[in-house]
């Protein structure tokens, strides 16, 4: 609302959902949540996140049939949340690591999650299948990842070299790592290689 010299945000609407602060993330992300958990309702909800946990336990066991992918956290354990995988005995053999695997399967088609910041285990990957997913979807991810690290054991430049689909097909990621190589703008990535 404007009183004439300022705006102010008026929170006293009966119809409003409420204040939305920073602090809850963006807007229409928390709209776009906050309508689907009332379309579901309790029920609904309560389904969807039933069928995540299969979906994610499923996975699970899928992955761990795949030689050199571990569970290294509570292994034997079910999982209410995704899993952090570890490609550790894989990279021992074949020098293949996680990011490659990756790229690898993005030549395939499928996204490799690869929310698994920090590194809490050697070679990470993290999965979360949610409820949408399907037992047929689940089983060609499996196949896929399975297909991937057969090849890193039989063709490993193959995975190595990867992404062969992409416009771009490798990052350097060693300036990354360096923070003082890193620039926020341009301005200051002029400064800093005396261009």
């Amino acid at each position: 609302e404007f009183d004439g010299a300022r705006y102010d945000l008026n929170y006293d609407l009966p119809e409003s959902i409420g204040k939305i602060g920073p602090f809850y993330g963006v807007v229409p992300v928390v709209l776009r949540a906050y309508a689907w958990a009332m379309s579901l309702g309790a029920e609904g909800l309560r389904e969807a996140a039933e069928i995540a946990v299969l979906n994610n336990n499923y996975l699970l066991a899928k992955v761990l049939e795949i030689p050199g992918a571990s569970a290294p956290y509570a292994p034997g354990k079910r999982r209410i949340e995704q899993v952090r995988y570890s490609w550790e005995d894989r990279a021992a053999e074949t020098g293949v690591h996680s990011e490659e695997i990756g790229l690898r399967a993005a030549d395939i088609g499928v996204h490799y999650t690869t929310s698994h910041h920090p590194f809490l285990a050697t070679e990470p990957c993290t999965m979360e299948p949610t409820e949408s997913y399907t037992k047929d979807e689940l089983d060609e991810y499996a196949a896929i990842l399975s297909h991937v690290a057969q090849e890193a054991r039989s063709n490993p430049e193959i995975v190595k070299s990867a992404p062969h689909n992409s416009t771009i097909h490798s990052i350097d990621l060693e300036p990354l790592d360096d923070p003082s190589q890193w620039s926020i703008t341009w301005r200051a990535y002029q400064k800093k290689t005396g261009q």
